[in-house]
């Protein structure tokens, strides 16, 4: 029996069923939890089914989190945990209180984990990986589930622009646009920004620093935080201000989060930064990483580490 027919036979077993993902979620961590959830309350319309994590907002359109289950529905639970590599960065840290544990994941595996673990690099997202166990499955895919799948893939491939884009992408995107979703109602509400939008992005760049060697990077504060209004979680959707400027290699955002400790967000045009990220308790992609430092100290050392990177290539 293969991977996926075992992760299709356990999901058939249980009745709950309660998916997590990483904390500070991207489009895939909601398109590979909450597409997984539409297909299978689809599949298996009797069976309790629950995405557990913080909300978004900037990715409400999406979808919600559920209301957090109570501990004890965790009993005879089985459970998965999509697009996350390391156990810490779970959001909600009961995901090991099931009975039997699924990971779901594209990352490399810093921290294997799971008593079911499907773990493959060459797709671009958990999403894609999610939308090809339901065509391996010969699952229907609703719109619903087909709209939230495709955001995922579509984010995190960089709209089939990145490393990692295969045949494979874009058969699964093609099932998943026979479900007619409205696509262009996606891409529409997805990159649609106000004029206050515009002027932070602005501010941001204005305030972008390039090193010598090719680092670009940006620093949020508080202040910028409370002049638009934004949350702390809203930082991520800056990480790609400085994608594809001329001169820049790799470029790095540091944000500050609500107890004072700082977000990174690591980009490469071709060279690999996961290593910098995992010297500092991250991880992630070749190409696409992220941290949780201490200060701005340590974001000056991470600048050091990334210019050395380039010298030495």
């Amino acid at each position: 029996m293969n991977l996926l027919t075992l992760i299709e036979e356990k999901i058939k077993e249980f009745e709950t069923i309660i998916i997590h993902r990483h904390i500070l979620p991207d489009g895939d961590a909601y398109g590979s939890q909450l597409g997984l959830k539409y297909l299978i309350q689809k599949k298996y319309p009797n069976k309790k089914v629950y995405a557990q994590g913080n909300n978004i907002e900037y990715l409400n359109f999406i979808g919600k989190m559920d209301e957090p289950v109570e501990d004890e529905t965790y009993n005879n639970a089985l459970v998965i945990v999509t697009d996350c590599a390391n156990v810490e960065r779970i959001d909600d840290q009961r995901f090991d209180q099931g009975k039997f544990l699924i990971k779901i994941d594209h990352h490399p595996d810093v921290t294997p984990y799971g008593d079911l673990s499907w773990v493959d690099t060459s797709f671009t997202s958990a999403s894609e990986m999610v939308g090809y166990l339901a065509i391996q499955a010969k699952w229907e895919i609703t719109q619903q589930a087909a709209r939230t799948i495709y955001h995922g893939i579509c984010t995190d491939s960089g709209r089939f622009y990145f490393e990692g884009t295969s045949s494979r992408t874009f058969e699964v995107a093609a099932r998943l646009f026979e479900t007619k979703f409205d696509f262009q109602e996606l891409y529409n509400t997805m990159y649609s920004q106000t004029f206050e939008d515009l002027a932070a992005k602005s501010e941001l760049i204005s305030q972008a620093t390039v090193s010598e060697y090719g680092v670009g990077y940006i620093i949020i504060q508080d202040q910028f935080i409370k002049k638009y209004n934004f949350k702390y979680e809203d930082s991520g959707k800056f990480s790609n201000l400085l994608k594809g400027v001329a001169g820049i290699d790799i470029w790095i955002v540091f944000s500050i989060r609500e107890d004072g400790k700082y977000r990174v967000e690591f980009r490469s045009k071709d060279l690999q930064i996961n290593n910098i990220a995992a010297k500092w308790g991250g991880g992630g992609h070749r190409l696409a990483a992220g941290a949780i430092i201490d200060n701005l100290e340590q974001a000056m050392e991470i600048i050091a580490d990334a210019n050395e990177l380039i010298k030495g290539n």
